[in-house]
């Protein structure tokens, strides 16, 4: 064993000879006449209460905003509450719900399209609804994918007797396949639907029987009602459901271009979790790793025997409903994005590009993600949330091989975490840009679907899932309790640069999250992997890397040391450092995907001042939480794990000498133009004056919360210190009057005093859904006057409904203080 001292991380910024002095800001409201109730301000970014329910605070936009709903279909009166789990079905007040499986629409296995208008993906059954009400039963398919509706064709058989000895198995339109005891076939296509007599031949058009086609192009859904005097429905059927290309004239199933002959079918549904286990043979085959493997083998021969879906009429007609299945163990789930990228795929998108960047080639609004839930999960207990980003060429499958059980029994079971393997838009889009948003969006539906707790998230991936683990944790680090990065240390920009001039310089970023790196030495990543280790180090972050004698890039990727890599992540928490560095690329943020890199720990509202800069960087420490030296020592050893030689590199922080507590923060600041420090998450006390040193190279905005307080300075090049020492404007704000019965607008009466004086005084004007619908200055302009009275005129169009106003005042100094307060206005 060999232990080696590091430096202590970070340098305390020295002591400062600029000064000023800002007072702390202080908000009071005084209601008036009419009832005006208090509102909640807008959660700052860095605050938890911004986070959804079992996500920690400071994750990006992306991760929070709303899941959309899709539009119900026309013609369809009845749930659309369907289970968020393929392959599994639910009843719900005369509806019965089947959720298929996404994008594996490939036949026998090859399966691809000749018309572009497919997008690829053109008869991929997302959902399947069969409803009944006294006159009609109501037959639905929802299409992940209707570029153009004269695309895809659906097939309905029915055993109306459940006798498979009676009825025919050749099913009708030229599908192909074959089923016992059909008596009785729905083909629906945009060109019309026709209920079929298995036995005498006759065939009739829906709507010449009374009944109707609905095709709604926004729901991507064919909704076909039938008069129940044509098709009469009683007692038990077994229903079974294919989908393909229609042909010219929409009556039957086109072949596809790779089998002239044989099944025409794309996509056979009611395959459950039995028929499709995780997964038939080996990954990387488009036939097998789209939860689809069954499919492809039946297919092969035509039988769709095993897909059926048993049809209770008693339990339809009677309302029955039942839960929303959550199984446990492995399964496939659906969520709706807020990216609008199009729809369909690639043509190409199953098909391996090798290591080769793509941008995301799975554009469709619904995209599938794999959960593994714990037998011992209990909603009343909130569990960790294990992420595990697969490596290029697979999906959110890949880590469901055949040694499956090697990674997760370790790192989900045995820890009771919830674990969670997003697509990331596709099988090389190496979690960029909306490939990173997948990670962001499939979290929070997770978090709204099961009980996690917030602090213990934490982040693995393997290969180029190790790649995108280590660009969201450098860039995130207080979203996660910790990180594994298997085969796969690196980081890709969004320009799409892998591994440029200094990228392992972000490893100082990781002070606070216990960092596993593992490779090994026939692995194609060991020297990727070598390298940030040797910074890590350098950076004095708690971190082990771990080495694996003969471990190659396959061993690494399917078992070998996922169960240290559990050992490691167990029972990790989230923490708030007291000193930590944080540094960006400038350009690499999405703001406009909601992904922007802009906040690390207590700072926020990061921006870089030359975006053609390699680096914009902070240091930060808390006088109030920094409080003991950390010293990081690293021990060298020999270890055997999994029955390998592993050498392993173990670096520790171990607490040095107390360090006297101060009410100060200590700030540097490179290329940074503007950031904001969270007073409270640094532990800094409002019962006395604090202070904040910054030094800066150049124009920097620092803003400073705390509380409802807050205070914004602008400052040059050079070294500065401000005292936050308890003084700001204070607003009065009175409930607002509407001269009656004129049609003049009403006004709020606003009062605001501060020694320094008063320079300006504006506001925000908001509905109840937070949407801004004025920006308003008041009626005569404060000129620095101690104590300023004015009124801020409301609008004259205002709705009757409820508002909420935030007003804003600010002193001579800089220093700003708001108030927040909420009215009705029940008309003139």
């Amino acid at each position: 064993m060999h232990m080696v001292h590091s430096r202590r991380f970070g340098s305390p910024p020295s002591r400062f000879r600029r000064s000023w002095s800002a007072g702390a800001a202080a908000a009071a409201l005084a209601l008036g006449t009419l009832a005006a109730a208090p509102a909640a301000a807008q959660a700052a970014p860095n605050d938890p209460e911004a986070a959804v329910s079992g996500m920690p605070g400071g994750v990006p936009e992306a991760a929070l905003r709303s899941e959309p709903q899709l539009p119900a279909p026309a013609g369809w009166d009845f749930s659309d509450d369907f289970s968020r789990t393929s392959g599994t079905s639910r009843l719900d007040d005369g509806a019965l719900l089947w959720t298929d499986w996404l994008y594996d629409d490939t036949g026998t296995g090859d399966f691809t399209y000749a018309d572009p208008d497919a997008g690829a993906n053109g008869a991929d059954v997302f959902r399947a609804g069969v409803a009944v009400d006294e006159t009609q039963t109501h037959w639905r398919v929802d299409w992940n994918t209707l570029i153009d509706p004269d695309v895809p064709i659906a097939a309905w058989a029915f055993d109306t007797d459940s006798d498979p000895a009676t009825g025919t198995d050749a099913w009708p339109a030229g599908a192909g396949v074959h089923s016992p005891g059909i008596d009785t076939a729905l083909v629906v296509s945009s060109r019309g639907a026709q209920l079929i007599d298995l036995q005498s031949g006759d065939a009739a058009d829906v709507a010449d029987l009374g009944g109707r086609l609905t095709v709604d192009t926004d729901a991507r859904s064919f909704v076909v009602s039938v008069p129940r005097d044509a098709l009469a429905v009683d007692g038990e059927w077994t229903a079974r459901l294919v989908a393909g290309v229609a042909d010219a004239d929409g009556t039957g199933f086109a072949a596809a271009p790779e089998a002239p002959d044989g099944t025409r079918v794309y996509n056979a549904a009611f395959r459950d979790m039995d028929d499709e286990p995780h997964l038939v043979g080996d990954t990387g085959d488009a036939s097998t790793e789209w939860n689809n493997g069954r499919q492809s083998e039946r297919l092969a021969d035509g039988d769709v025997s095993d897909f059926a879906l048993a049809l209770d009429w008693r339990d339809l007609a009677s309302g029955t409903t039942t839960p929303e299945p959550q199984p446990s163990g492995y399964s496939t789930r659906w969520y709706v994005s807020n990216l609008d990228l199009g729809q369909g795929m690639d043509p190409a998108a199953r098909r391996s590009p090798g290591p080769a960047l793509q941008p995301a080639t799975f554009f469709g609004r619904v995209q599938p993600y794999t959960v593994y839930v714990p037998t011992t999960y209990d909603p009343d207990d909130p569990a960790p949330l294990t992420i595990m980003m697969h490596g290029g060429d697979g999906n959110h499958n890949a880590f469901l091989s055949d040694r499956k059980d090697d990674v997760h029994r370790p790192l989900c079971e045995e820890r009771g975490s919830i674990c969670l393997s997003p697509l990331g838009r596709g099988l090389s889009a190496w979690y960029l840009n909306e490939a990173e948003v997948d990670v962001w969006e499939t979290w929070n539906r997770v978090a709204q679907a099961y009980a996690l707790d917030p602090a213990r998230t934490t982040i693995s991936g393997f290969s180029m899932g190790g790649v995108g683990a280590t660009r969201i944790a450098t860039n995130y680090p207080q979203a996660f309790a910790g990180a594994a990065i298997v085969s796969g240390a690196g980081y890709f920009n969004t320009a799409g640069e892998r591994d440029r001039s200094g990228a392992e310089l972000r490893a100082e970023n990781l002070v606070g999250l216990n960092t596993l790196i593992v490779s090994g030495t026939a692995d194609i990543a060991e020297q990727n992997t070598r390298t940030w280790d040797a910074e890590m180090h350098k950076a004095g972050i708690a971190y082990r890397a771990e080495y694996f004698d003969g471990g190659d890039h396959g061993t690494l990727g399917t078992w070998l040391g996922w169960a240290d890599v559990a050992d490691y992540l167990d029972g990790r928490t989230t923490s708030t450092p007291g000193e930590f560095a944080f540094r960006w690329e400038p350009g690499d943020g999405r703001a406009d995907l909601g992904t922007p890199i802009d906040r690390a720990h207590w700072a926020s509202g990061l921006s870089d001042r030359d975006d053609d800069a390699r680096w914009a960087r902070i240091t930060a420490r808390s006088g109030a939480l920094a409080t003991t030296e950390q010293e990081p020592e690293l021990t060298e050893e020999t270890r055997v794990i999994a029955g390998r030689d592993a050498e392993v590199r173990d670096q520790q922080i171990v607490p040095g000498n107390p360090i006297e507590q101060e009410n100060r923060i200590e700030l540097a600041a490179e290329n940074v133009a503007s950031l904001t420090v969270d007073m409270d998450m640094a532990g800094i006390s409002d019962a006395e004056p604090a202070a904040i040193d910054l030094i800066t190279d150049g124009p920097t905005e620092l803003t400073w919360t705390q509380g409802s307080r807050s205070g914004t300075v602008t400052v040059g090049e050079g070294e500065h210190t401000l005292t936050v020492d308890g003084s700001a404007p204070e607003i009065d704000a009175a409930a607002p009057h509407r001269p009656l019965p004129s049609s003049a607008p009403g006004a709020i009466t606003v009062a605001a005093t501060d020694a320094s004086g008063i320079v300006s005084v504006d506001a925000t004007l908001r509905d109840t859904t937070g949407r801004t619908v004025a920006q308003l200055a008041p009626t005569s302009a404060p000129a620095g006057e101690q104590t300023w009275t004015g009124e801020i005129a409301l609008p004259d169009d205002l709705k009757p409904r409820r508002y909420r106003l935030e007003i804003r005042a600010t002193d001579a100094s800089g220093e700003t203080s708001s108030t927040t307060m909420s009215f009705t206005l029940n008309g003139r």
